[in-house]
């Protein structure tokens, strides 16, 4: 995976804690919040309520990933070192779309995953995405954080997916409850973070691998979000080895296994040669067995969301409901073991260790690699049949790339046009007309092109006490795929004798 595919990732994708903690600082049993007396005198406004106490909070979110949905980044091909990167300016394979084209796509009003605007997730009620990337607010932007969405033990999510019109716009809502707001906790409770990651899309399709006492040994040992996302002035670090979000609040700060449990953590007669295993393998990889969502995604298909559709199919594993009639990609659905990649930590020493797709960059003979799991998405997106992306606004350098003098323009879809309608140039008309002022066009003819390339998706939680048992990688029907691996016959056919 060399420089030009980088630079053709970069064009593919053109157009396209939280209060500061220290670990479990913030849920201590009997802590009150100091203004719930005011709030019950006064009433909730709302961020300015919360702002009268805290005048440096809305300064320091609004400097942060929720807010901007994007970072400085480092070490992305074909990325400038330092630019802003993020969900805001780059194509969702998921979502099939970008920010602005669907910020607000809703169903009826109310969000839901057929249609899922992007902006319910976003720390402020917005009505279009704050672009450009690494603009600071207005203090008219900053006075829509929503505080209550992390503080607020008691949050009824269905006020924040309706969308509602006022003064500003057209943007999704917010729960200023007095229930809501007389139920502030001193920093986020896991509940309040699964409000928007993971349960964004869906229940919790996007990873697979969801963050409960019944699917994790750490939420069900009583662990926080926090607790290993350690936040720092509201800024949150995602950790090093994450390569299917350019994003990073810390960049430099490590969020791994050893943090906790150190570089030896196993015991017992076996101990030695388990630890030894760990200069190649993530702990993820052992203790990580199962992963379940979609694989497949055709965005040039639609289908009914009917009981045999995409969302109850999905529902063999996740708890979400279908919208008979509504329309809904081709997907395939997989539930089990992860794929494995090899992945190097993005540190200011290493380059291009991180791809914009999320396409697997480290090998085998990478300084530092380790084999992690990962889900494996396979994305056919719409192109433009006629314009190419050399063509498109700020992308002239590329029609002297050999690789990409060719390559199609891609376009973003409209989700709530095309769930309603299944008519894919109608949604790809809405989702375009945001960006004619930036002055991109299409040619009104749209084709649908598998990507080059498979794009993995990161997977950290779900992790199970008991990692897989030895022969579920040495034998011959090993969960690795030792080849693509980079591994060789001979290396092989060591790997598989049974241990």
């Amino acid at each position: 995976m060399g420089k030009r595919l980088g630079i053709t990732v970069t064009a593919l994708l053109f157009l396209t804690g939280i209060a500061s903690a220290s670990t479990g600082s913030g849920l201590l049993k009997g802590w009150v919040h100091p203004g719930a007396e005011t709030i019950k005198e006064t009433g909730y406004q709302g961020a300015q309520t919360c702002a009268m106490c805290h005048p440096e909070a809305l300064n320091e979110i609004t400097q942060t990933v929720h807010w901007h949905m994007s970072t400085p980044i480092r070490n992305v091909q074909g990325l400038p070192n330092g630019s802003w990167w993020g969900m805001v300016n780059r194509e969702c394979a998921l979502a099939g779309s970008t920010t602005l084209a669907n910020w607000t796509a809703s169903t009826n009003g109310t969000f839901t995953v057929q249609a899922a605007g992007c902006g319910v997730c976003h720390i402020g009620g917005l009505p279009m995405p704050p672009l450009p990337p690494g603009a600071a607010p207005t203090q008219a932007q900053a006075n829509t954080v929503d505080c209550l969405v992390c503080h607020a033990k008691d949050y009824n999510m269905h006020d924040r997916k309706t969308l509602v019109t006022d003064a500003t716009g057209t943007h999704w809502g917010e729960d200023k409850s007095l229930k809501a707001a007389l139920s502030i906790t001193k920093t986020p409770t896991n509940e309040a973070c699964l409000r928007c990651h993971e349960h964004a899309f869906s229940y919790d399709y996007k990873r697979g691998t969801p963050y409960t006492p019944q699917t994790d040994v750490h939420a069900k040992a009583g662990l926080q979000c926090i607790t290993c996302h350690v936040t720092e002035h509201h800024k949150m670090p995602k950790g090093q080895y994450e390569s299917d979000m350019a994003a990073n609040d810390l960049p430099n700060v490590k969020v791994t296994c050893s943090n906790c449990h150190g570089d030896t953590p196993h015991r017992g007669k076996v101990g030695r040669i388990l630890n030894e295993h760990i200069s190649k393998i993530a702990c993820q990889t052992c203790h990580i067995p199962v992963v379940a969502g979609i694989s497949y995604e055709n965005w040039g298909k639609p289908v009914k969301d009917t009981i045999n559709g995409k969302y109850s199919e999905l529902s063999k594993y996740d708890k979400i409901p279908s919208i008979k009639g509504l329309y809904v990609p081709t997907v395939k659905i997989t539930m089990g073991h992860p794929d494995y990649i090899w992945r190097v930590a993005n540190t200011k020493t290493h380059e291009d260790v991180q791809s914009w797709m999320a396409f697997q960059v480290s090998s085998i003979k990478s300084p530092g690699a380790k084999i992690y799991p990962v889900r494996a998405l396979t994305q056919v997106l719409l192109f433009d049949k006629k314009l190419k992306m050399w063509q498109e606004p700020g992308m002239g350098f590329l029609k002297d790339n050999p690789e990409m003098k060719d390559f199609p323009a891609l376009l973003a879809p409209n989700r709530e046009v095309y769930n309603k309608t299944g008519n894919v140039k109608e949604a790809i008309d809405a989702g375009m007309k945001p960006y004619e002022a930036m002055g991109f066009t299409w040619s009104g003819e749209w084709m649908a092109m598998q990507v080059p390339g498979t794009s993995y998706i990161s997977v950290n939680h779900a992790i199970k006490k008991v990692g897989l048992s030895c022969n579920k990688c040495h034998s011959a029907n090993s969960v690795m795929n030792f080849k693509a691996l980079g591994y060789t016959p001979a290396e092989i056919k060591e790997l598989e004798k049974p241990q």
